[in-house]
């Protein structure tokens, strides 16, 4: 797979990964939740060296804390 199919792979993840957090986050427990989907993730990507899980992970975060600390 090319570089830039591997790129916009991975922009678009990062970027429904983010609307899901920022779905996510209307709930009460959203950062418990978050925090630990996001570590799964995160983990689970590092230890398969998977760039795209780790990208997920990162979009996630980004996501809950865009909705929770600018509204």
């Amino acid at each position: 797979m090319s570089q830039v199919c591997k790129l916009s792979i991975w922009i678009c993840s990062f970027l429904i990964a983010s609307a899901a957090a920022q779905l996510v986050s209307l709930l009460p427990w959203s950062m418990l939740v978050i925090g630990v989907v996001s570590v799964m993730t995160y983990t689970k990507g590092k230890t398969d060296d998977s760039m795209l899980l780790q990208v997920i992970a990162v979009g996630l975060t980004f996501g809950w804390t865009k909705c929770y600390f600018l509204g």
